[in-house]
Order: structure tokens, then sequence, then C-alpha cells
């Protein structure tokens, strides 16, 4: 058990009083804490909601398994992080489903939170349940269990639905669901079509800056920066740039401000440039250039990148920064079929760059393809081997990722068929064979799961009893490999006749598609025009320098400033410190005594001492680092505390600049960093050596205990001992105490 998932303490939280609130809503994600919170749009729709006056936005993610099973048996329910309030008394329910295999975790969250799984069963003073996320693109499946869904990027509409609750505060629960069900892009069971919404101009829209810092490392533990949205290369088969197009960017005005203040509320050591295609954001290189000028040790990582769309000098810039892995996507081995997904890449483009990546540090580069086109053939698999050829020549390692191809909707592969998963594994299997021998890291998706990501993501009002079969026998969690099985799946097919390939089969190109529900913006017939060219192996113009013709009357420059031009300026060469070589100064060592306790005492070591470092530089306070590609603060501290012990008398040293100063004030502004229950009580100018580690152990029960402790008080039925030396560890896994407190030795009598 993770019990620091569940304490929802972290830095930048949000806290209201509830009697100054008149909406409460629980924003959240069906996956667990660690994913959730690597999630942007949580953090988008988060700060959002708690800008508004009288609403309290609170998160709630699902358990995992040992959490439920606790939760079950002793019969909690789930809660909020925020205040522990359950989901069934919550005013709103927010949910954002980004992935077909986290439906089922709705239906659990719901249900432990004791809030009923369908809408029509819902009534009086139970929550509004709202469903929003890419999935929502595709409403029927889902609208038995939402109350209302939004279809489209959630910016907006999200204050519209919050303002609208809380000015209705009091009113009959159906009222205001019609009447929210009134807003643009909000579907319901009132609703017969819905238009997508989509932020126009990014630079007006919000961007989060002040984020929760996870308080257990999360996937991707970082700054997430959203340079861009939508994407204008137009691949046949992606769902996101289909279904978040048009494509909008951020001024570099706009983002260079959002990482100058993000930086100074988390201290993060690392930026994600988020974007569907990084690359051909215009800015890119100003934004890296300035992040290495201005932020000495901070890294910056790329989501994965079309190839051919970064250049030589942002690679430059980035060889200057701490280290970051890059990852292409080939989408397919050939030009040909590339040219049928509409994919016009030249590999030879990253192959030229091979030699600048390898003198500046890289030695391993990732590549996505996939796998299940109808037009694939044994050849085009084959060729794996010849794209793979130049870059093992050239000394790189090569990871390389193959998932099965999975229709999604309004996209121009809708229509398509998905291979059989016999035939996807025999694929799989032919480029695995093509590889031995090349030192290629080959690793590959389940094909079951991909079978029931493609039966989700093209399901019908039909598939919605399926859902609550699987949540009826315990499914949950399907995202995690050991949690997965595909026999209930196929058990639900059987029982009702119905058949599988019903929906991983074609579909008729001028037949009513379920989703057609939703607006997106775009015509129709475009997407049967992109599917007729994929068909003849001809590529369509993107947005970045044409029109595609897709109908949804944007204009060809989207609002992008025009091109300017870049002035590249060799930078100074620094050291691992960040200062300029030649002018190093010698190191100052300081050692704070801080204390962790209250539900902090479930943070682990290592997540503690990331919060410790990175409020110190939120705070101004610039640590020295060691290595050259992987920067690491020059820390030391004391021995790691057990989960679940409280301690007064832990220890932090870093090394600094001498003319860095450390003082009261900047130890107020550190704790005002930090989460809840850690605190920074006083500091010394000197090494952690020089500190006296004389301490013992409280240790406090409701009941008389024996063994080899010492009783130093009893008071108002609580009996407290002291504990010297080892073992404490063993003493808290009993049971036996309610808390064990760590303090100096000389303390005690005044505890």
């Amino acid at each position: 058990m993770r019990p620091a998932r569940y304490i929802g303490c972290e830095p930048n939280h949000v806290i209201k009083d509830p009697k100054d609130v008149q909406v409460r809503f629980a924003l959240c994600y069906p996956d667990i804490y660690e994913i959730a919170m690597s999630y942007y749009g949580l953090f988008l729709l988060y700060e959002i909601s708690n800008r508004i006056d009288g609403v309290w936005c609170e998160r709630c993610f699902a358990p995992w398994a040992d959490m439920e099973e606790y939760l079950r048996q002793t019969g909690a329910p789930l809660t909020t992080l925020e205040s522990k309030t359950p989901l069934s008394a919550m005013d709103l329910i927010g949910f954002s489903l980004t992935y077909e295999l986290n439906v089922t975790n709705v239906l659990n969250m719901l249900s432990l939170g004791g809030v009923k799984i369908r809408s029509d069963e819902r009534q009086g003073t139970d929550p509004i349940v709202i469903g929003g996320g890419p999935l929502m693109l595709n409403p029927k499946p889902y609208e038995r269990f939402f109350d209302i869904i939004v279809a489209g990027e959630g910016d907006e509409a999200i204050v519209s639905i919050l303002k609208m609750s809380r000015d209705m505060a009091g009113e009959r629960r159906d009222t205001i669901i019609s009447e929210i069900s009134r807003l643009e892009g909000v579907y319901s069971v009132y609703s017969r079509k819905v238009k997508r919404l989509f932020v126009r101009d990014l630079d007006k829209a919000f961007h989060p800056v002040r984020p929760p810092i996870p308080t257990v490392d999360s996937v991707h533990n970082r700054l997430n920066i959203e340079i861009s949205r939508g994407c204008g290369n137009g691949c046949r088969f992606c769902l996101a740039g289909f279904g978040y197009r048009p494509y909008r960017e951020r001024s570099f005005d706009a983002v260079k401000a959002v990482i100058d203040e993000g930086l100074q509320n988390t201290g993060y050591e690392e930026i994600s440039l988020l974007s569907l295609s990084s690359g051909d954001y215009r800015y890119l290189f100003d934004v890296i250039d300035y992040a290495r000028k201005e932020y000495k040790g901070l890294s910056v990582s790329l989501p994965s990148l079309k190839i051919g769309s970064i250049g030589d000098d942002e690679i430059a810039a980035m060889g200057q920064m701490a280290r970051t892995g890059f990852t292409f996507a080939l989408e397919a081995p050939t030009a040909h079929l590339r040219c049928r997904l509409n994919k016009d890449i030249d590999v030879d483009n990253l192959v030229m760059q091979l030699p600048q990546l390898k003198a500046l540090g890289w030695r391993r580069l990732k590549l996505y393809v996939m796998v299940g086109f109808p037009w694939e053939t044994e050849d085009d698999l084959r060729a794996i081997r010849d794209v793979i050829t130049p870059f093992r020549a050239a000394g790189m390692d090569i990871n390389l990722s193959v998932s099965p191809f999975t229709p999604k909707p309004h996209t121009p592969f809708q229509w398509l068929p998905m291979d059989d998963e016999s035939v996807l594994i025999e694929k799989i299997m032919l480029m695995k064979d093509v590889l031995k021998k090349t030192g290629v890291r080959l690793r590959y998706r389940d094909t079951s799961v991909s079978i029931i990501e493609g039966i989700v993501a093209r399901a019908d009002e039909n598939l919605s009893p399926l859902f609550e079969y699987l949540h009826e026998h315990n499914v949950r969690l399907e995202a995690w490999r050991e949690f997965f099985s595909f026999e209930p799946y196929r058990r639900w097919f059987e029982i009702n006749s119905v058949d599988m390939k019903a929906y991983t089969g074609a579909r008729d190109t001028h037949g009513t598609l379920a989703w057609d529900v939703v607006d997106m913006g775009f015509d129709t017939q475009f997407l049967r025009n992109e599917l007729k060219q994929a068909e003849s192996g001809d590529t369509t113009a993107d947005c970045l320098n044409g029109c595609a013709g897709c109908g949804l009357s944007c204009s060809q420059s989207n609002g992008l400033a025009p091109d300017r031009a870049i002035e590249v300026k060799p930078s100074e060469a620094v050291d691992s410190t960040g200062l300029p070589a030649g002018n190093q100064m010698p190191p100052k060592k300081i050692t704070f005594r801080y204390g962790k306790y209250g539900d902090a005492r479930y943070i682990g070591h290592l997540d503690t001492m990331s919060i410790l470092v990175r409020a110190m530089k939120a705070s101004g306070i610039p640590i020295r680092t060691k290595g050259k590609y992987h920067p690491l603060p020059k820390i030391a501290l004391t021995d790691a505390l057990p989960v679940g012990i409280e301690s007064f008398y832990e220890f932090i040293e870093i090394e600094i600049d001498p003319d860095v100063p450390i003082d009261s004030l900047r130890i107020n502004t550190i704790n005002k960093r930090l989460s809840s229950g850690i605190k920074i009580y006083e500091f010394i100018e000197g090494s952690l050596k020089d500190v006296v580690k004389d301490y013992l152990f409280i240790l406090v029960s409701a009941s008389p205990q024996e063994g080899d402790i010492t009783l130093w008080r009893q008071t108002e039925g609580k009996y407290f001992y002291v504990w010297r030396g080892k073992g404490v560890k063993q003493l808290w896994n009993q049971g036996t105490f309610s808390r064990i407190i760590k303090i100096e030795s000389r303390q005690n009598d005044g505890i």
C-alpha cells in the first residue's frame, strides 16, 4: 500500500472554507494517483474551477486494489483528497476519460463513493455526474452513466457549468441539469445533437501555473507547458489530430510567462512542452533557448516527434541542457504505407541528424510504429530492419514500440476493420523475428488489449450493459497488466449473442454511426474523401502549409504570427553547478532541521526529498548539482524514516553558492511551499556531519504494552513509551501503536 496516494496534502493544493462555497465539485480521474497527477487536463480544470467564487474543486482518483479492499471491508466511502468528503455528498462530480479501459473505473469510483452508477436512478440531492475528455466525442455508450456530457475542450464550458450550478444552488436537480443542457457543447438526455467545443485563441485561454506537486512520484512529475493544441498534420488514424482541430499555438511571450510563473510556484527541474506535434511549433527554438539561458540545470522534454520536424538548432540547444530522451513517430516502416496514413516524412532526415545527436550525448532513441492497416504487406513489415540498420550503424540504441492499429471515431479510418487478433500476433512476431540479432529492444502492446480498445472506441448505446456487467463482475484497473482480462468481455458477448466483429469489423461509409450525434465542425464527406486518398496512396496538404479543406472554416494561418528569423548564439560553457566554467566559487553547506507529521508521515523518503528540494528552488535557492547529462542536486539526508512514523528531528544538507542568503524570512517562504505536515524549523551553516544526531522515539498506545520499551507517561487513557535504537519499523508494523514520533533526546520532557 502507498498511503501517500490518499492524503491530499500536496504543495499548491486548494483548501476553502465550506461555509464560503455554494458548489462542491469533485474532479475525478479514473486511474490511480500516479497517472492522474501526470495529466495536464486535470491541473487545467482544477485551477480554473478554484478561481470561481463560491466554488470549491477537489480531486478524487481511483484507489488501488488494496485501498479498495479496505474501503469495502470497513464500509468507508471513497472521498475527495482535499476535505475527505464522500463523493455522494458533493454537488457535482466530473470525470475526464482519456482511455477506453478506464470506463470501468468510473463505475467503480461512483459505487465506492456511494453514488448510483445509472443517471436515471439518481434523484433529489444526489450529485450531478459529468463526463468529459476525448472519449466523450462518442457519448452514446456512456449516456446511461452521466447526467451531462461535455463534447470537446472543456476550458470554457466548465466555467459556465459551475457558475450556473452556483447561481441555481437549492433548485431541483433535474431543473439544473435541464438548464446546463442548454449550453453549447453539452450533451444529455435532452439532446439530439451537440456541437464540439474548442478554444479559438490559446493566448486568451487560461493556463495552470500552480499545479499540486505529487506526494507520490507520478509518471510525468514535471511542469507541463501547453505550447499548442490540435494538429495540422492530418494523420488519418489519429483521433487527437481530428478531435482537437484546428491547430492553435501559444505565442512565445505567453509560453515564457507560463514557464516563469510555473517554475516559481513549483521548483520543478524539468518542463514538458505539450503538443501533438511539438516540432511544428514555430517558436520551439526560442522556448528551448530561453529555458536554457534562464534556468541552469533545467531539462526540457518533448512528446513524440514527427521525424524531420525538429531542427539542428533545437537539438543543439537541448544538448546543452539536462538530458531527456527523444521519441519519434515512424508509424509505418515504408514510405508508401506512410503515404496512405498521410504521414509524409523522410526517415533520412533523422538519419542525417544522428552524428549530431551522438556528439551531444544521446545514445538511445525511441521509435514508434503501428501494425494492422489493411494495405499492409509482409514486405512492409520486413522493411523495419532496413529502417533500423542506419541507426544501429551510427551506434544508436533503439527502443522500438509496436502497437496494433485501432480505428477511432471522427477520423478517416473510422470505417476500417481491425485485423483479427491472430493476424496481429502473426505480424508482430514477424517483425520481432526480422529484428533478431539487431540489438533493438522491441516492445509490443498486448493484442487482446488493443481488440478491447477498438471495441470500446467505436461502441454504441447497445454496449452500455457491457460496462455494467463488467462492474458487477469486479472488473477495474484494466489499464494495469495485472488486472486486465479478456475473458469477461468474451463472456458477455457470448451470453448476449453479440458478435465482437460487429464492433471490430468494417463500417458502411454511408451508414449512421453512433458518434454522429457530435458535430465536429468538419464535413463528413471530407473524411470519406480522405479514406479514398488513403486507398489510392495519396497524401493531403497539411494545415500548416495550406488548407486540407476539412470544412472547419478556420483561417489558413489559424491566427499564427508570421515566422521570424532566429539568431543562434553560441552559449557559455557551463559546468554541473550551472556556473560559467572557471568561475567556480567554493560551496557553502547549509543543514536544515525539519519535521514530518500528521498525514505527511505517509510520504516516502525520496518523495519528501523531492518536495523539500523543489520548495527551496521555488523560493530562490539555487542548489548546486552534480552530473552532466542527468544533473542531481548536491544534498545529503538523514537515514530514511519508515513510512507512517512522524518526526521533528530530520535533517537535509544542501550545497549552495556562498553569496546565497539563508535567513528566517527565507525559511518562512520555503515552508509556505511545502506539503501540509512538512515544516523546516531551523538551520545551521555547516555540514550534516556536524549535527549531533541524538534522538529517541515516543510510542503512543491506547493500552498498556509489554516488551523492551519504557513507560514514560500515562494520561487520559493514552500510554507513552520511549524507544531508543533500531527496529522501530517493526514496532510500527505491529499495529499496536497509534503514533510513533521521533524527537531529539533532550526534548522528550517537553513534548
